[in-house]
């Protein structure tokens, strides 16, 4: 499966905190039993940063050793770090990864060169597509649309983009200026239908691991020019993330989320704490039921 070739929703997937390998193989095929067949890896739904390299290293093994031919597989290597970006980059193109992705580097902030050339080395250490992930939030710090272009445009081969800045302005921008000639990526599930509507072939959805079928239906109801089924859905998934950002830590409340629909996967990673019983209650009384979810053909 090429990476420019693909099409649909990628689950920015929770990352298994026992049995992993076992739980991982649980998950994604929860996935594809409903119509996700990306997988990205240790991103910010995945814990990434939390985790040594050789953590990340077993979870970027277990995901690809699941996903097999069945499935597209981007691995998350970003880190303020960048041997360990190396280290864990060079370790998915060995494993078979279909590409990495890496987020600005954190912590400080980086003018265009040196992006560029945290960027530029990236791509030159391996041989399969590298990906710019754009997250303001995490990166603690907004690049501006010209500077990504300046980026984009200098680094060799080329770099995809997967932007989370919640822009719908930098969303538009990037898919007239680079649409159909380099993998694009929206994030952030609030644009979702928008990001289809205007173009995207792939969107990167931290639900998706949790409602599959409804980040699905949003893509086939746009593809199909079903636009009006397409907006409840987008409704019925905003109000999904509305009720799981207000519930306790987020990082808790996607997995308790993932355990009411029969996929259990453990605990967040430390120093996350779990949700106390009565959040679980609120989010019981509040998460939809399996008959909402329901996505018509």
């Amino acid at each position: 499966m090429e990476l420019l070739d693909f099409e649909g929703v990628i689950s920015a997937t929770l990352t298994p905190t026992v049995d992993l390998r076992e739980k991982m193989a649980e998950l994604v095929e929860f996935h594809l039993r409903n119509g996700v067949r990306g997988f990205f890896v240790l991103g910010t739904t995945g814990e990434g940063a939390k985790l040594g390299r050789e953590r990340r290293a077993e979870v970027a093994e277990a995901a690809v050793e699941a996903a097999g031919s069945k499935g597209l597989v981007i691995i998350h290597v970003g880190s303020s770090d960048i041997d360990t970006v190396l280290w864990l980059a060079k370790h998915a193109a060995r494993i078979g990864a279909h590409a990495v992705s890496a987020v600005a580097p954190f912590y400080y902030r980086y003018d265009s060169q040196s992006l560029i050339n945290f960027y530029q080395t990236l791509a030159n250490t391996v041989d399969i597509p590298v990906l710019l992930y754009n997250n303001p939030g995490r990166q603690g710090y907004s690049i501006p649309f010209e500077e990504l272009s300046r980026i984009l445009e200098t680094v060799r081969p080329r770099l995809g983009l997967k932007d989370s800045s919640g822009d719908p302005d930098i969303l538009l921008q990037a898919i007239q200026r680079y649409g159909g000639e380099r993998f694009l990526a929206s994030g952030g599930d609030h644009l979702m239908a928008y990001s289809f509507i205007i173009g995207y072939r792939a969107h990167i959805s931290s639900l998706a691991t949790i409602y599959p079928e409804i980040a699905a239906g949003i893509h086939r109801y746009v593809r199909d020019g079903r636009i009006e089924e397409a907006l409840r859905l987008q409704n019925l998934l905003n109000r999904v993330r509305a009720i799981l950002k207000k519930i306790g830590p987020d990082l808790a409340s996607n997995r308790y989320a993932l355990l009411r629909r029969g996929v259990d996967i453990g605990g967040p990673i430390p120093p996350t704490r779990q949700l106390t019983e009565q959040e679980a209650e609120t989010l019981d009384r509040l998460l939809p039921r399996e008959e909402e979810i329901a996505v018509k053909p």
